[in-house]
């Protein structure tokens, strides 16, 4: 079982670099660093592959505010198997308080100056949030740790680019249906037309001239019984007189 070295009993440490020394576990092949605001760590702020390394220092990751944070090493074997340390804690506070709750040299204990000996590594981790994407995709492992002022910039422009993508299929669906009115007022203009052209062509075929030399002109066949009949009456009006 792993052990924590630092910093363990709510020990006041910089939020904006904090180095975490444990003791390593044999027969260890990667620890998983694991940081949450409770101890039951169901919302971590930080769980990270670091490898073989038993100090990484983190940056930029935590508030300046006092915070309690706790946090733990989960170490795997090469058969997979897991063994999880004892939960320490920490306040993230600024440099300033930080220094002022340090030990004098002649009073600082042995973890202390291990934690001081970490910092002065030369193959220590700064994991910085850029740092760590590019490293955790190196080992082809996607890192979970998204702040949520990146998801919520992210989730911001899903949600402009959809109410964008709306707006502009609104807009063509209104001018597709104004085409088709358009398109429907058009065929129907042009069926009324073309059905007074044919009646037009109809009645001038009932009336044509036959023979314009003698006179004889082509009449509809009501017309002429019209004219007949007229001319009949007025024979016989005539005839009476």
């Amino acid at each position: 079982m792993p052990s924590l070295a630092a910093p363990t009993d709510a020990v006041s440490v910089d939020g904006s670099e904090v180095t975490f020394v444990w003791n390593p576990v044999a027969g260890a092949k990667t620890y998983h660093l694991q940081v949450a605001p409770t101890a039951q760590f169901t919302d971590p702020v930080l769980d990270t592959d670091v490898g073989a390394k038993t100090a990484v220092t983190v940056g930029n990751q935590f508030p300046t505010d006092g915070q309690t944070f706790f946090w733990r090493v989960v170490a795997e074997s090469e058969a997979g198997d897991t063994e999880r340390s004892p939960v320490g804690s920490f306040l993230a506070a600024t440099e300033a308080e930080a220094g002022a709750e340090a030990p004098s040299p002649d009073d600082e204990e042995p973890v202390t100056d291990l934690a001081r000996a970490a910092r002065r590594e030369a193959t220590k981790d700064t994991f910085d949030f850029e740092d760590r994407i590019e490293k955790e995709k190196e080992r082809g492992v996607a890192y979970e740790g998204v702040a949520a002022s990146q998801i919520m910039a992210i989730s911001a422009s899903i949600i402009f680019v959809v109410l964008v993508a709306t707006a502009i299929l609104f807009g063509w669906f209104d001018q597709v249906s104004q085409n088709q009115q358009s398109v429907a007022a058009n065929q129907q203009e042009y069926q009324q037309i073309r059905q007074a052209e044919l009646e037009a062509e109809q009645q001038l075929q009932q009336y044509g001239v036959v023979d314009q030399e003698e006179g004889t002109y082509r009449i509809p066949i009501d017309r002429a019984m019209e004219i007949i009949a007229t001319e009949r009456y007025r024979e016989r009006q005539q005839q009476s007189e």
